[in-house]
């Protein structure tokens, strides 16, 4: 599968002129795509990948019109980190520019000035500097919806990229939308398996809903045992959010057929039905968490309440 670091850029800066006409009638003729001034790819070459991966190829065409100090941050330092992207990509490479505490926007760049805070340190990934996992998940969480911030900061937890105590302590730094941020970091649970179930997190804020526990295991002595997403005790409900790559992706798959996969997971739920307290089993796709009314259509009709 091919990923963003693959994606071939033609530039065109600092090219003969001839060179220069001569990918212009390539672009006319369909035989190459402009994607920024200056950089081509060939046709169809960002096709299939997803809204990160597409954002990060945007990073790397920008490359070069970085300045000295320039560090990749908010959502393009997600991109370029590979953390989840709900929505669509920004359509600028945000970066911190520490030479001045003002952020200006021009036709490449958001550049968010930071000279009262600073970034601490940088990562470099294949040639771009990027803010850390901590700056970079409060960066997001400070300027973006919860919707977007909460599957980043779930997978930085997740995929222990960081410490609870180094994200609120990126909090403490910020000089704007601290209480925003706060609330994603805050939410923050390193159990989320996947974005959908992140986003059913920031649904279930939404809409009011009962306390309910992740990753609750099932099990009985001497048998077989289940973890389930998420579990209302108090109403014998358990939601499991189910993704296409469970079916799908061969890794997932671990060599079974898919109909094999099916059956699997029928007598999976089938055991988890089986124990008294579990009075219906609610079953979610990524598309039903976009939507809130789909998840509040959902949870009504299993009585768990919402608002």
């Amino acid at each position: 599968m091919t990923s963003a670091i693959d994606i071939e850029l033609i530039r065109t800066t600092g090219l003969p002129p001839s060179e220069r006409r001569a990918l212009e009638r390539d672009v006319r003729r369909g035989v190459l795509e402009r994607i920024r001034p200056g950089v081509l790819v060939r046709p169809g070459a960002l096709a299939g990948l997803r809204p990160g991966e597409r954002h990060h190829v945007m990073v790397r065409a920008a490359l070069h019109r970085l300045r000295p100090g320039d560090v990749v941050s908010h959502q393009s330092a997600a991109a370029v980190l590979g953390y989840p992207m709900l929505g669509a990509p920004p359509p600028k490479v945000h970066v911190l520019d520490a030479t001045t505490s003002h952020t200006r926007v021009s036709s490449w760049f958001v550049r968010h000035g930071v000279l009262a805070r600073p970034p601490s340190a940088a990562l470099d990934v294949a040639g771009v500097l990027v803010t850390t996992a901590p700056r970079t998940a409060v960066d997001v969480a400070a300027t973006r919806p919860l919707a977007v911030a909460l599957p980043v900061v779930d997978h930085v937890l997740a995929h222990r990229q960081t410490t609870a105590a180094a994200l609120d302590g990126e909090v403490a730094t910020l000089t704007a939308a601290r209480t925003k941020a706060a609330t994603a970091i805050g939410m923050g649970s390193g159990l989320s398996g996947s974005p959908a179930e992140s986003l059913f997190r920031v649904r279930c804020r939404e809409l009011a809903a009962p306390e309910y526990v992740q990753q609750h295991p099932f099990r009985r002595p001497g048998t077989q045992s289940a973890i389930v997403d998420f579990w209302f005790p108090a109403q014998g409900v358990v939601v499991e959010i189910d993704g296409r790559a469970k079916y799908e992706d061969p890794a997932m798959l671990g060599g079974r057929s898919v109909e094999d996969a099916h059956w699997r997971e029928k007598r999976r739920e089938d055991f988890v039905r089986s124990f008294p307290e579990v009075r219906t089993v609610v079953r979610l796709s990524f598309t039903d968490v976009l939507s809130a009314d789909r998840v509040r259509t959902a949870l009504r009709r299993a009585e768990v309440p919402c608002r």
